[in-house]
């Protein structure tokens, strides 16, 4: 009795144990996921913002030269000190998103020496989308009707224009009479459509004028993005040449490999992006230089 009043506490306290260690291996897993995640995320965005940092010395440079230049006026200067602040805001956010993400990823680490603890797992349910397709039934008798009245229609069209014609031959014979005074109304005419395009270019050039803030505000987006893409393909081309080292290294593991690929896929991802951008700014300054 006493060995069994000895054994009995002792199944119990071993069997708490291993279910805590259980529970501590799952949310080690968990939180070591997340620190992966979040290093791969660091990664991207610090690559993003070095390269963000030689575009902003390219843009200062260009910047700095045209401004000694005399054609340059007030108002352009401006708009490029803008384009440079805008940058540098981007660069400074950026940088401030990364030294969150760092702090973040130094919680996570402590937090992985902890064993109690828990975290609910979350189900994600898929949403399938139905397409419905439409489908359109020609009528035959309905087509030969429309093929009847089409050809009734070009008949009828055939013989007013030969009627027209032989009235125009009619007329023209009285016009070759009055030559003098079809010339000056020709002249007349030709003074006339003038001044209608001219009319027409006037306004066209006044919507334009009223749209040039627009044009200009989505111009000075473009040349950030352009220069952030550039900044972003050079670091693209770091993050290849890493993943190809890496590759090549024979004591690499598989988990390193997948990391910088998941790096590459990332930062390809945001070019995408800004391309995308691009041309949809684009396509808005054409629109508005068209009214």
């Amino acid at each position: 009795m006493r060995i069994l009043k000895f054994i009995i506490p002792l199944i119990a306290f071993l069997s708490f144990v291993n279910v805590q260690q259980a529970t501590a291996q799952e949310t080690s897993k968990e939180i070591r996921k997340k620190i992966g995640n979040l290093e791969e995320e660091i990664r991207v965005n610090e690559e993003m913002l070095v390269s963000g940092i030689d575009g902003l010395e390219r843009i200062k440079k260009r910047f700095s030269n045209t401004e000694k230049t005399k054609k340059s006026t007030r108002k352009e200067i401006e708009r490029k000190r803008k384009i440079f602040a805008n940058v540098q805001s981007r660069l400074n956010t950026l940088d401030k998103k990364i030294k969150k993400q760092k702090r973040t990823l130094v919680n996570y680490k402590e937090d992985l020496g902890k064993k109690t603890a828990k975290k609910g797992v979350t189900k994600v349910a898929k949403v399938k989308t139905k397409v419905e397709k439409t489908a359109f039934l020609n009528n035959e008798k309905e087509l030969a009707e429309r093929q009847e009245r089409l050809k009734i229609a070009r008949e009828k069209l055939e013989r007013e224009r030969k009627e027209r014609e032989e009235k125009y031959r009619k007329e023209q014979e009285e016009l070759l009479k009055e030559a003098e005074k079809l010339n000056r109304l020709d002249s007349e005419i030709k003074v006339e459509k003038e001044k209608i395009i001219k009319q027409k270019e006037a306004i066209r050039n006044q919507k334009i004028e009223a749209n040039r803030d627009k044009i200009n505000e989505l111009e000075d987006d473009i040349i950030v993005n352009e220069e952030i893409l550039i900044s972003g393909q050079e670091g693209l081309k770091r993050a290849q040449a890493k993943l190809a080292k890496v590759k090549a290294d024979d004591n690499a593991t598989q988990k390193e490999i997948n990391r910088k690929a998941s790096i590459v896929s990332k930062i390809n991802q945001r070019l995408d992006k800004i391309k995308a951008e691009i041309q949809e700014k684009k396509a808005a300054i054409e629109k508005l230089k068209n009214p």
